[in-house]
């Protein structure tokens, strides 16, 4: 039915409405935020993008959590990239979309893949989950967009 919001629309609309957004919109700030919160550190590695490597990975240790991204792209395309990879933080999702061997490869293809797959131990996010972190994202750029003159930019960029 038209005018209806799904499930999934309403929890992420609470997710990313319980974020409190810096002001000015900083990502890494919100990322910043989001670290102390969970009480637990959050490490943004920019990456030089890779054919066939996806754009952005989210990788949990021991230690702390780890948000590895294309450096190769747009500012808002990257901004983007974070908030997607923020989202399935946000979303409590513990498996991650990428293979291990892909992870070795992108982040460091020195270190075995035994290894890489033992400090992530995750296997593959579910389709649902990947739409629930993309919706997240959107949902809290949309915000940032209108959080202030300084976003001018970013609401034009996004049409807003």
């Amino acid at each position: 039915m038209l005018g209806r919001k799904s499930a999934l629309w309403r929890r992420c609309e609470r997710i990313a409405g319980g974020v409190r957004l810096p002001e000015p919109f900083d990502v890494t700030t919100l990322f910043g935020e989001v670290a102390a919160m969970r009480g637990r550190p959050i490490e943004l590695v920019p990456l030089a993008a890779r054919p066939g490597a996806p754009c952005g990975v989210l990788a949990a240790t021991d230690r702390a959590d780890y948000v590895f991204y294309t450096r190769d792209t747009s500012p808002l395309h990257q901004r983007h990239i974070l908030l997607h990879e923020l989202g399935h933080l946000l979303c409590g999702h513990v498996e991650g979309e990428v293979r291990p061997e892909t992870i070795a490869e992108i982040v460091a293809p020195s270190l075995s893949v035994d290894l890489v797959r033992r400090v992530l131990g995750r296997t593959t996010y579910a389709q649902e989950q990947e739409k629930e972190a993309e919706l997240v994202a959107s949902l809290l750029m949309r915000r940032a967009a209108r959080t202030g003159p300084e976003n001018d930019r970013l609401r034009h960029a996004l049409g807003s």
